[in-house]
């Protein structure tokens, strides 16, 4: 399995491997080529750099073509020397806290060991979770069916009975069945069918099939989009909830920031911007303290207005707010550098971006926080930069392991001492 980082080149010739570069089959080849440039739905993840050789986007996961290759994409930070063991189990990390998902193998042993594909480890956890939820017991619902009786029970069906063809010895009836035989339950048995299909782990497979045994009475979805619409909440399945997240990210591969249909095997794409955002937005709200509130992109206000038309709207990544005042949160996915005569890296669209949400978001008044992935060669900024005296925008490292990045606490500290001895 190649294993490479964001940007990397796949080719058919025979090269030596590394993050950056990888040979594949040429089927393989093929398939990237014909499914990997996008459409409609789907954003392209591969763009044709020569006629035998493909560069990756920046997506982050595991793929796997239809000839078996199976290709693991690292982010952009990792280098020729990093602990791929580590980055790993720090990816696994973002995706379960960015897509809020929990399962209990998160915090395991099991994450720091991390040696196979992501898609395996997703499968295992959700393996974890539907079996402590049929040990636990699975809930039965009604399902109304349509049948033929030698007696009438249920509701009889006139429509169906008078149009009956002979046979009018027996009623056309629809009943209401309590079976586990519902939406729910659907979803689970074809999560279980999808891993025993395409798994390439012993262990997921077994389990698999075990599982498969114990919902025998239990149908596959004949439209999971369908079911998972139909999927209840309340009291009654709240052991469904652990579930639910993971079989949908396995079967549909649509969550908030997944990409790639199921076309075959168990692969598992993500835009990295936006995994490094939501990371960013989990991290930050996780410490706040209680008076502070955060909001996730908001959408409230727009660059400009045409007569009665609002154009452009502005949406940063993260607003926190108290009673008195306001912060803007804004993540790029970009290594920084210290070459201050390329400006580290930064770019003047950004700050024209990050100008206009402090002119609507902040009124013009106040700090903006701009933060980046902490790497080793992350310059050190000479403090804030100012867009006027009363508006600031301070660059800042994000520690991705620690998830943390201390200077903004102080400046929201800061402000509210100052507010306080006002």
């Amino acid at each position: 399995m190649p294993t490479v980082r964001e940007f990397a080149r796949l080719t058919t010739r025979v090269v030596s491997s590394s993050l950056d570069r990888a040979s594949i089959s040429a089927s393989a080849f093929d398939w990237l080529l014909r499914y990997g440039r996008g459409n409609e739905e789907d954003l392209p993840f591969v763009q044709i750099s020569s006629p035998d050789t493909i560069s990756l986007q920046n997506y982050v996961g595991v793929i796997e073509t239809p000839c078996g290759t199976r290709i693991e994409i690292l982010p952009k930070h990792v280098s020729e020397t990093s602990d791929l063991t580590s980055i790993r189990s720090l990816l696994i990390k973002m995706i379960t806290e960015s897509l809020d998902l929990f399962p209990r193998r998160a915090g395991n042993a099991d994450v720091t060991a991390f040696h196979m594909p992501m898609t395996e480890w997703f499968a295992g956890a959700f393996l974890d979770e539907a079996s402590d939820l049929i040990r636990r017991g699975l809930r039965s619902g009604y399902a109304t069916i349509e049948t033929r009786e030698p007696f009438l029970r249920g509701r009889l069906d006139v429509p169906r009975q008078i149009g009956a063809a002979g046979g009018l010895h027996q009623f056309s009836v629809q009943l209401d069945e309590y079976s586990l035989d519902r939406p729910e339950n659907r979803i689970l048995r074809s999560a279980v069918e999808h891993i025993a299909r395409n798994t390439s782990s012993s262990e997921n497979w077994r389990r698999a099939r075990e599982l498969s045994a114990l919902l025998g009475e239990v149908p596959e979805s004949g439209n999971v989009g369908s079911d998972l619409g139909k999927w209840e909440r309340g009291r009654q399945l709240a052991d469904y909830g652990r579930v639910k997240a993971l079989a949908e990210l396995l079967l549909t591969h649509r969550l908030p920031f997944a990409t790639l249909g199921d076309r075959k095997g168990m692969s598992m794409l993500f835009p990295m911007e936006r995994l490094f955002e939501r990371y960013v937005f989990s991290s930050m709200s996780a410490s706040l303290k209680t008076s502070f509130k955060s909001v996730w992109q908001p959408n409230r206000h727009h660059l400009c207005s045409l007569g009665a038309d609002e154009w452009f709207r502005l949406k940063p990544d993260m607003l926190v707010h108290n009673e008195a005042r306001r912060w803007i949160i804004d993540a790029k996915w970009k290594r920084l550098n210290r070459d201050r005569s390329a400006n580290f890296g930064l770019t003047q669209a950004d700050f024209y971006q990050l100008f206009a949400y402090g002119e609507k978001y902040l009124q013009g008044s106040g700090d903006m926080f701009l933060m980046y992935p902490e790497t080793d060669e992350f310059p050190e900024v000479p403090g804030p930069f100012e867009f006027s005296r009363d508006l600031r925008l301070h660059v800042l490292p994000f520690d991705l392991h620690s998830r943390t990045a201390p200077v903004w606490l102080s400046v929201i500290d800061r402000d509210r001492n100052q507010e306080s001895t006002a």
